[in-house]
């Protein structure tokens, strides 16, 4: 008997398999293995395959001593196939789309997938026929060879197999593609046998023995058992598409795109949960593409630069200057924004620049391709998978990112629905092994508030000053019902305010706006105002600024000629326009202590002020966000010696400078 090589072992039994589940072809029929049989008259019918099932295949081929695993899915109604394999220890999936005339062969070991046309596929008889470019999916009828015109088979008796009563039948087949004239005997459990599955006539056991012609002419016998393990009768209806999927992390170049990858919105706000190993950290971030700034809060990874205490990074990129706080001590310092940053990338040689919203999911490279539907958190999501080669460096090995998005059908306690989606988990999985888990919690588009890019610790009492002015008029009741709008209102009308020399001032530098009431009805505005920023940035054109006193002139100006107007719009109530009066502006050391403590700790408050009114500061610009979370390029970049913030707190004044 001539064996075939090894490699080729898997293929020939899958092969054979064909022979149980084709029509029968008639032809060169070899009778010394078998003559048609014909059905007897009143005898038995073979039961109707069903249109879905699901179930274990044990292909013991006797013939060369090795057994063959299959798990099979089938589902006529939605025009698929998948099946699981196991052989020698190899783990492959085939599947089998015929809707999108598209054949996956994946090696879930190695996570490598290809894809092909279905109709040229080497397999596609097992469950299928070409016609012409593309394939038609055999009916149930076909694919198990029963009740077919031409089927020649007999009804033989009643028997056990497995301990299981059922009902045999026998047929004579020949198949020409190989030559092979056989006998096929089906087993299927006996009307009153009640299976696990709690339905009758399921199949028990395929035997089918005989011999092939090989090209070189001589005759070859073979002996195949098939036993049918848990065969499971499914409705469509209801039931998960996950195993006609691809396996989760692997990439399939060439694959038809089914569904678009969501687009990001220009703002947002989120805490993510990074897992590494048996590490866990939890990053609070924010991002607003309009005005340029990123925010961070984390604990320090392993290396312990700014010390153990939590840390707040701000980085402003209209100037360039990355702030680096400790949150419970109040150190600050202001370094350059590294271009070799998680939120960064370099613009030039020497200058860094924001990333664009693609940038910050990895959208911008690498093409996604929708992958499917998966269970993460619980929640049932849509995933897209892209492969890349410059992560965490050029050229690096290929690395495999999978995004996955809550589906449509889910809400958020939120009071606007998300247009980009609901992010819920991000996995990385690197070319040298590593594996990243990013999990997201408090996904919410609406704009975050200003305040919560804090930068006050990071200039001292040289280089702040406290003013205060008024507004008169009788709107005490329509100010203390909206008093956020309000001091967003105050916010834009002093920005306007202290613009000159064609030169914005940062809404950054207005902080602790806070708002009292005189006894004569006039409203009592009291903010702090910041110097500009150190002259340390990075960014290749950073925003000039006017230091405090210059800022300080224009304010009063505006104010003493009536043009500090403060607008307030209540949506779907009042508008007010409200001029300061003039020569109100005062230097004012009265600031509140409560409430500037409680204006620190809520910075991270978010309000669904429009990005209409934060662009209308004068300091929008096109821009992006950051990348997704801190940890993995954190450790990435410490051990390649990148820099991913100062060195360490220094104790020099870092806000002073020339005017």
């Amino acid at each position: 008997m001539r064996h075939l090589p090894t490699h080729k072992m898997a293929d020939f039994t899958t092969l054979v398999v064909g022979i149980l589940l084709i029509g029968v072809v008639h032809g060169q029929l070899d009778t010394t293995v078998c003559t048609p049989y014909q059905a007897t008259s009143g005898s038995p019918m073979p039961p109707p395959p069903p249109n879905t099932f699901e179930t274990h295949i044990e292909a013991n081929i006797n013939n060369r001593n090795y057994t063959v695993d299959y798990h099979v899915w089938y589902d006529k109604p939605n025009n698929r196939v998948a099946t699981h394999i196991r052989n020698a220890g190899a783990r492959k999936e085939k599947l089998f789309r015929f809707d999108t005339n598209e054949y996956f062969n994946v090696d879930r070991d190695m996570g490598v997938c290809r894809v092909t046309p279905l109709n040229t596929a080497d397999q596609l008889y097992l469950f299928g026929k070409p016609v012409g470019n593309t394939a038609v999916m055999k009916t149930p009828f076909e694919f198990l060879n029963f009740n077919m015109s031409g089927t020649s088979y007999q009804y033989v008796n009643k028997t056990k197999i497995r301990g299981v009563s059922c009902n045999m039948w026998r047929s004579c087949n020949y198949w020409p593609n190989v030559k092979a004239s056989f006998i096929a005997e089906h087993y299927f459990s006996d009307t009153n046998w009640m299976t696990s599955r709690l339905t009758a006539q399921l199949p028990v056991r395929v035997h089918i023995y005989g011999n092939a012609v090989d090209p070189d002419g001589k005759k070859r016998r073979f002996d195949h058992m098939y036993e049918f393990i848990d065969f499971h009768v499914q409705s469509t209806k209801g039931k998960s598409s996950f195993p006609y999927e691809t396996p989760t992390g692997v990439y399939c170049p060439r694959a038809k795109n089914l569904k678009p990858l969501p687009t990001p919105t220009s703002a947002f706000h989120f805490t993510s949960e990074v897992i590494f190993g048996q590490t866990i950290s939890r990053i609070k971030e924010w991002y607003d593409s309009d005005m340029s700034l990123v925010r961070y809060d984390y604990d320090p990874l392993g290396d312990y630069t700014w010390g153990t205490k939590p840390l707040t990074q701000v980085h402003d990129f209209n100037t360039g200057v990355a702030y680096v706080i400790d949150q419970l001590r109040g150190n600050c310092s202001a370094v350059p924004i590294s271009s070799t940053g998680f939120d960064s990338r370099k613009a030039d040689a020497t200058h860094a620049r924001i990333r664009t919203a693609k940038e910050f999911f990895y959208f911008d490279k690498g093409s996604y391709i929708y992958e499917g539907r998966r269970i993460a958190r619980g929640i049932i999501t849509d995933v897209w998978t892209a492969q890349r080669n410059d992560w965490p460096a050029p050229n690096s090995p290929n690395s495999t990112w999978s995004w996955y998005f809550a589906t449509s059908n889910y809400t958020a306690n939120l009071a606007d629905v998300l247009s980009f989606g609901n992010p819920v988990r991000l996995t990385l999985k690197g070319g040298l092994g590593q594996y990243y888990v990013y999990n997201i919690y408090d996904y919410d588009e609406r704009r975050p508030m200003i305040w919560s890019y804090d930068i006050s610790k990071c200039f001292n009492y040289t280089s702040r000053q406290d003013f205060s002015f008024r507004l008169a008029g009788s709107y005490r009741s329509l100010v203390s019902g909206n008093m956020e709008l309000f001091r967003y209102a105050c916010l834009r009308a002093i920005v306007k305010a202290g613009t000159s020399n064609n030169m914005n001032l940062s809404p950054l530098r207005v902080f602790n706006i806070q708002i009292d009431f005189a006894d004569n009805s006039d409203i009592i505005v009291m903010f702090t105002l910041l110097d500009k920023a150190p002259q340390i940035g990075s960014v290749s054109n950073p925003k000039p600024e006017n230091n405090l006193a210059v800022v300080s002139k224009s304010i009063s100006a505006a104010i003493n000629g009536g043009q500090l107007i403060v607008k307030l719009q209540v949506p779907l109530k009042n508008t007010a326009s409200m001029v300061a009066k003039k020569y109100s502006l005062a230097q004012t050391q009265n600031m509140i202590k409560n409430a500037y403590y409680q204006n620190v700790q809520t910075s991270s408050s978010s309000s669904g002020v429009s990005g209409g009114a934060m662009a209308g500061m004068g300091v929008a610009l096109l821009v992006v966000f950051f990348v997704i979370g801190v940890a993995v390029t954190y450790v990435y970049y410490r051990k390649q010696g990148g820099a991913f913030g100062p060195k360490k707190f220094g104790d020099e004044d870092i806000t002073t400078s020339e005017s």
